[in-house]
C-alpha cells in the first residue's frame, strides 16, 4: 500500500507592490484634499524615491506630475498648484527643496512636506524653522500622517 501525500498550495504572500500602491493612493487623497485641490491639479514632487508617489497621483487624475531632486538643475520653473516634498536627506536638501517649491507655487499654491521621510537635524519643528526662512508659512498639520502643509507668506499692511 502506497500512501501519497499531497501537498496544500501555499498562499502567496501579500504583495509589497499592491500595500504600496494602495499606501500611495491615500497618501494623495488625502493630500489633495487638504490643500483643497481638484484631481487635475499641477504637482510637483521634490526628493527621492518618488516613482510610487507620481504613479499615484497620475492615477488620481492629476493634469501634470514632475519630478524634481533638490540641488539638481531644472529645465523649467512651470507653476504649479502643489510642490510635495519626500525624502529629503538633510537640512541643506530641504533648504534646497523648499526654495524650489517656493519658487514654483506663486501666490496661490500649496507646499507639503512630508515629515516621516525627511532625515533633518529637529524632525518637523526645524522645517517650520526652515520654512519661514524660505517665505513659506505654516497652513496645516496633519498629525496622523506626520506632514505640513505651507503657503507662500502674505505680508498685511497695517494701516495707521
Amino acid at each position: 500500500m502506497s500512501t501519497v501525500l499531497h501537498a496544500a498550495p501555499e498562499a502567496e504572500p501579500p504583495s509589497t507592490t499592491v500595500s504600496a500602491e494602495a499606501s500611495c493612493e491615500g497618501q494623495v487623497d488625502r493630500t489633495m484634499a487638504m490643500a483643497h485641490l481638484p484631481a487635475a491639479a499641477h504637482v510637483a514632487l521634490i526628493g527621492h524615491h518618488t516613482l510610487p508617489l507620481l504613479l499615484a497621483l497620475l492615477r488620481h487624475g492629476c493634469g501634470a506630475v514632475r519630478c524634481l531632486r533638490p540641488g539638481a538643475p531644472s529645465p523649467d520653473c512651470e507653476a504649479v498648484d502643489l510642490a510635495w516634498i519626500v525624502n529629503l536627506q538633510g537640512d541643506g536638501e530641504l533648504d534646497e527643496a523648499l526654495r524650489a517649491a517656493r519658487g514654483r507655487i506663486g501666490t496661490t499654491g500649496r507646499v507639503m512636506v512630508e515629515g516621516a521621510g525627511c532625515t533633518c537635524q529637529g524632525g518637523l519643528s526645524s522645517i517650520r524653522d526652515h520654512a519661514a526662512a524660505a517665505g513659506l508659512d505654516v497652513v496645516a498639520f496633519d498629525h496622523k500622517a506626520n506632514r505640513l502643509m505651507l503657503a507662500a507668506r502674505r505680508h498685511l499692511a497695517m494701516a495707521a
